[in-house]
């Protein structure tokens, strides 16, 4: 198993578990080692890129980082990299006022470009999939050109031509290395997009059974502790190594 390269999510996949914004400090350790190891490590998140850039150069990580669902790319010797030109705000403002029974702003946003975020409020988790099903059909029907996907964590709000995919391929085709030399690990549905194109696919444990669909790895653990249970894997030269669908 040859790894160049790893992507990975943060939320729900470096945390103790899908509820909790909490590092699993084994995830944090497991990464390190594949730092130590010259692997590049990358970030993959819909955070504001601020927090994504923070938390990379405080866990000790190596690679470009993406924010904002793919709507911005970002490495000490690239600078800030713009991959749209169009604006989810409007859309957004749109939403938290139709909305506002249902969602609560994001104070991210005051810190994001293209790509932006509203909270479920928590008497409204248990409906969340009929409610973000009514506002992805209100907004793809009113605002020509943009969507709306949902974490588990926040309501993500962005252009169509955004995406978690199309950052990692940038990435890859800027830094020279093959789909099949990298590996992607997520927990989400929204993890699909990137995670289909590379090599190396894996899942945490209790992962969206549609990310599950793409994915020729499984852990047996949750979120980091599965992380870190993948990462040993990729250390120890095992895992699958059948890198079709």
């Amino acid at each position: 198993m040859r790894v160049r390269i790893v992507f990975t999510d943060i939320d729900g996949t470096l945390t103790i578990n899908r509820r909790s914004y909490r590092l699993a400090l084994k995830a944090v350790e497991a990464l390190r080692l594949l730092v130590d190891k010259g692997v590049i490590v990358s970030l993959v998140s819909s955070n504001a890129l601020p927090i994504v850039v923070g938390l990379s150069r405080y866990i000790g990580l190596n690679g470009p980082v993406v924010g904002e669902s793919g709507a911005l790319v970002y490495s000490d010797e690239w600078g800030i990299v713009e991959l749209t030109n169009m604006s989810a705000r409007g859309v957004y403002l749109d939403l938290l006022e139709k909305y506002s029974e249902y969602v609560d702003d994001s104070w991210q946003n005051r810190f994001r470009l293209y790509e932006y975020a509203l909270k479920m409020r928590e008497k409204y988790l248990g409906r969340a999939g009929e409610i973000v099903d009514e506002m992805r059909r209100y907004v793809e029907s009113r605002h020509e050109g943009y969507t709306l996907e949902y974490s588990g964590y926040a309501i993500h709000v962005h252009a169509k031509s955004v995406g978690k995919g199309v950052a990692v391929k940038y990435i890859l085709d800027k830094l020279g290395i093959s789909s099949s030399e990298a590996l992607g690990i997520g927990d989400s549905v929204m993890d699909v997009d990137f995670i289909k194109y590379l090599g190396y696919r894996a899942a945490v444990g209790g992962s969206d059974e549609e990310l599950l669909k793409y994915c020729n790895t499984v852990a047996e653990s949750p979120s980091g502790f599965g992380l870190a249970e993948i990462i040993s894997r990729v250390l120890n030269g095992m895992g699958d190594e059948d890198s079709s669908e």
